[in-house]
């Protein structure tokens, strides 16, 4: 082939892969503007515009909030709710009707009267099933587990109670056969363990908040009786006035009563984020088993609030119940994080105390 030949060629060749290129450049222009079909249309909704002429956002779908928004469906039978005492609740408190659920709520004047909304349901974790051949049983177990507070004198509290009706109240336990469990034979009972013969009216105390009054008034009545109780406590409260110590909880442990974690500060979980969550849960547990040697893995909910982030936290983090101040008796067809509880009214009398107690199976 000629010289000349050969550089028509060439000429030729280069012409082409020009003509290639701006083809491919302009072919490219129409989605320029937002890089890709795919991007372009992500950012369609975000164009429209309102009649003022300032951008409008789309509307956002109920499934697309954030797990801290999604709000709970009270069912309306639930019997009156009372949210736990917290800081300052005890000293001067006010009751509100709450209208659209039907519930008194008991807040702290320095509150906001409002709490967050849970998006828990009872069907957001599966029910406890025992593993198969391991010695458990599938049929229903259900049991009682009383919630109380501040053992104290203050008239119209609903959330104190009296040294003197906490000990006519054990007085009835005792005397119609029931029998106090600690936090480990409430579990493996709740499992379906047939190890240990059960007994025929098992129940568990409980106490929220870790108040002094609970060393210096629960705990000599209860001995008196031999009743072991649970305490759930905010590690971050401890040595404050009005609150137990560690060496008062360390004396509570020694005596029978199991010691776990109500978050550090009895915080509104659902108001923080999930760090922040995080860091009341796991913090909570950790320096309860660094004072105590024992492990803190049952959780109890700060005013009985929680939300989705709660639930998966503890799941992520090994614990392996958690109490809420939802009414009735604990059941093993309940979620292992959604457990009630029956709240104990401080102002009512030994009549409605066994009243609640028969009829909240």
């Amino acid at each position: 082939m000629s010289f000349r030949r050969k550089g028509i060629l060439s000429f030729a060749l280069f012409i082409g892969i020009i003509t290639i290129v701006l083809l491919l450049l302009v072919s490219c222009l129409p989605s320029a503007e937002y890089g890709t079909e795919e991007e372009a249309d992500a950012a369609a909704p975000y164009l429209i515009t309102a009649a003022g002429g300032q951008p409008e956002l789309p509307a956002v779908q109920a499934d697309e909030l954030p797990a801290e928004a999604e709000p709970v469906t009270v069912p309306a039978d639930v019997p009156t709710v009372v949210p736990e005492a917290v800081p300052n609740a005890i000293p001067g408190a006010e009751l509100e009707q709450d209208s659209n659920v039907g519930t008194t709520l008991f807040h702290p004047l320095s509150e906001d009267t409002k709490p967050v909304p849970s998006s828990v349901t009872t069907n957001t974790y599966v029910p406890i099933v025992p593993p198969k051949n391991t010695g458990k049983t599938s049929s229903k177990v259900s049991i009682p587990v009383l919630n109380y507070h501040s053992v104290a004198i203050d008239p119209g509290n609903i959330v104190v109670i009296s040294p003197d009706k906490l000990e006519a109240q054990m007085a009835y336990l005792h005397d119609h056969g029931y029998t106090p469990l600690s936090l480990e034979a409430f579990i493996r009972l709740l499992e379906g363990d047939t190890s240990e013969k059960a007994p025929e009216k098992p129940i568990l105390l409980t106490f929220d908040d870790g108040y002094i009054d609970n060393y210096e008034q629960a705990m000599p009545i209860l001995a008196k009786y031999g009743f072991p109780a649970t305490l759930f406590v905010s590690p971050g409260m401890t040595e404050q006035d009005g609150y137990l110590n560690w060496e008062q909880i360390k004396k509570m442990q020694a005596g029978g009563w199991d010691i776990q974690p109500h978050g550090m500060s009895h915080p509104h979980l659902p108001k923080l984020t999930a760090d922040e969550q995080a860091y009341e849960i796991v913090e909570a547990r950790k320096l309860i088993e660094e004072h105590l040697g024992t492990k803190a893995d049952i959780f109890c909910y700060p005013y009985g609030e929680r939300n989705k982030t709660t639930l998966k936290l503890l799941k992520q983090h090994g614990f392996r119940y958690a109490f809420t101040i939802d009414q009735g008796y604990a059941t093993n067809e309940q979620s292992p994080f959604l457990l009630k509880r029956l709240f104990v009214n401080g102002e009512e009398d030994l009549h409605a105390f066994e009243t609640q107690l028969l009829k909240r199976k």
